[in-house]
């Protein structure tokens, strides 16, 4: 006899600006300069999440990458050049002194379509910030890095996250628009 077939796990997804690797290789060196090795986040994690799309099952994720196909990606250069610091959570961050405002309609625009899909985004304002190091026991200057990050944004990725008692690791589903 054999048994019914299980429900397959819902995936923890989000969407995301993902660094080439030159930028990548910037964010690591200003990371090194202000935390230890222990309490950051791995080279290769770091990004800017747009949105936090959370447990998503098969047909849900159907649904998001139809309102998706069609996105609109503005090219834009994100400067990233001041460190920050949120207490309460113990996060040190690497973020932008004037985002630009293209990164802002995109992050609406993604809100918009996914709410079509019944999506509801999550309540506090999209804040762009690439997460250096989590528990991390602060203070730290927030100065601006002596070397500002460069990063030409011309898309958009769907990443995976899978977490392990090693924690978290992220892998790229898929990018759009698909022809860049």
């Amino acid at each position: 006899m054999s048994s019914p077939a299980s429900p397959e796990k819902p995936r923890r997804l989000f969407l995301a600006l993902w660094p080439g690797e030159n930028e990548r290789q910037c964010m690591a060196q200003l990371a090194a300069r202000a935390v230890d090795r222990q309490r950051r986040i791995p080279d290769t994690q770091l990004h800017v999440t747009l949105v936090f799309l959370g447990a998503t099952d098969a047909d849900r994720l159907v649904t998001y990458e139809a309102a998706l196909a069609d996105l609109p990606v503005p090219e834009m250069k994100l400067v990233l050049d001041r460190y920050g610091y949120w207490p309460q959570s113990r996060i040190l961050w690497l973020g932008s002194s004037q985002t630009p405002p293209e990164l802002y309609e995109l992050v609406a625009e993604l809100h918009r379509r996914l709410r079509r899909c019944g999506f509801i985004p999550e309540a506090p304002a999209f804040q762009a910030h690439v997460t250096l190091a989590r528990r991390f026991l602060g203070p730290i200057s927030t100065e601006p890095p002596v070397a500002p990050v460069h990063w030409r944004v011309n898309d958009v990725a769907l990443v995976e996250s899978f977490t392990s008692p090693l924690g978290s690791r992220y892998e790229i589903v898929r990018r759009w628009p698909e022809s860049r």
